[in-house]
């Protein structure tokens, strides 16, 4: 197991924070929302809340990793995390806070540094690409909520 890392990402987005809840606690809407993720299968019946459970496909450069994940933690139109259920620890946490007419939101993304002298000359590589596409998650719910009707 590689040493864990965190990103942070934040943004005030002109959006209510039921709408940008909505938006990323959904499967069918997080496939729209978060940047390179090419698949997200509903492995079971349940679809909606803590213990849903998927196949994902996330595109990383030039190949793509397969990974189990599920919805850890949901608080209604705060909070939600999705967390690798098997092999690596991976998460990506949506935490959403109204602030005056806009809703501030803050993504948290926590990966497993590989490890090794190579792994250690590439980690500052892999934090700005991991930076990148957390912006990028955040310019797209940005566009949703925009596309979707705004502040709710």
């Amino acid at each position: 197991m590689g040493t864990l890392n965190t990103v942070r990402v934040s943004t005030r987005i002109d959006a209510g924070a039921h709408e940008l809840f909505v938006l990323v606690s959904e499967h069918e809407n997080a496939m729209r929302v978060i940047e390179d993720l090419e698949e997200l299968t509903p492995l079971g019946a349940r679809t909606r809340g803590i213990g849903a459970r998927f196949h994902a496909v996330l595109r990383l450069g030039p190949k793509s990793v397969n990974a189990e994940i599920e919805i850890e933690e949901l608080v209604s139109d705060r909070l939600v995390r999705w967390r690798s259920s098997h092999g690596d620890d991976r998460s990506i946490t949506f935490e959403f806070r109204e602030v005056e007419e806009l809703t501030a939101v803050r993504m948290t993304v926590t990966y497993e540094r590989p490890e090794g002298l190579g792994a250690a000359l590439l980690a500052p590589v892999v934090e700005e690409a991991v930076r990148s596409r957390a912006r990028g998650t955040l310019g797209r719910l940005r566009e949703l909520a925009r596309h979707d009707g705004g502040r709710t």
